[in-house]
């Protein structure tokens, strides 16, 4: 974080920024917002939120304009919201079940923002975490990416009654966590502490019986896991609505 903090200055030096905090401050404060940013990535911020500036005709960049500026490097350019009411209503449910479910998760990363207008092509909002410096992941900390992931799924299922395709990438990513859980990172009682991930191009070095052991332990992580987020979110369904 000092790093970032160091680069922000450089790139501040060009730039007017409003008179809220000083440029040492706003360096400060976007080096927590940036964890893992190279210092292009910081620079693109600085440029853009300037740019975002002069669109609004303002003499000075401001917080808004920084955080602004923050969201376009992470997720890209905003997209068009969903025209129809009940999909923006779908889309609202879901991106409300992912922060609850975090907040109410121990390990999970904090929420930033979160937002219905989506980014990336295929995403139904955006959300802004952040995460830990350290790229070291606790079986806890892996356990509740999955229960925020299945988050968006199950608000769908408990106040519509129904699901909808906008939890596809969302499974992918479960699915992905869980195999890693069992055939990459040793985390499973059953299976051991050997790697069973299949390197690209091979034929899968264990038997049929094994695969079957590992299909079956990433099916119980994964369910165990949307119980886990069902029970806080049919518990805090009040929250979701507000």
């Amino acid at each position: 974080m000092e790093e970032r903090a160091q680069i922000f200055k450089v790139h501040l030096r060009k730039i007017k920024v409003s008179e809220e905090f000083d440029k040492a401050t706003y360096s400060r404060k976007l080096a927590a917002l940036t964890p893992g940013f190279s210092g292009a990535d910081i620079e693109n911020i600085c440029n853009e939120a300037a740019i975002m500036a002069a669109r609004g005709d303002k003499e000075s960049v401001s917080v808004l304009e920084f955080e602004r500026a923050t969201e376009r490097v992470i997720g890209g350019i905003e997209k068009s919201m969903p025209k129809n009411e009940v999909q923006r209503r779908t889309v609202a449910y879901h991106e409300c079940g992912h922060a609850v479910a975090g907040w109410f998760s121990q390990h999970a990363s904090p929420l930033l923002k979160l937002t219905i207008i989506p980014r990336a092509k295929g995403s139904l909002g955006f959300a802004q975490y952040l995460p830990d410096e350290v790229s070291l992941y606790t079986q806890n900390q892996l356990l509740d990416m999955i229960t925020v992931s299945l988050g968006g799924r199950i608000a769908e299922e408990i106040f519509f009654g129904k699901i909808t395709t906008g939890a596809s990438d969302d499974i992918k990513k479960c699915t992905q966590i869980a195999q890693g859980i069992v055939c990459s990172y040793g985390m499973s009682p059953e299976l051991g502490t050997i790697n069973y991930a299949a390197a690209d191009g091979y034929q899968k070095s264990y038997s049929e019986r094994t695969g079957h052991m590992i299909d079956q332990e990433v099916k119980n992580i994964i369910n165990k896991q949307y119980r886990e987020c069902k029970e806080i979110l049919e518990g805090k369904k009040e929250l979701i609505e507000l």
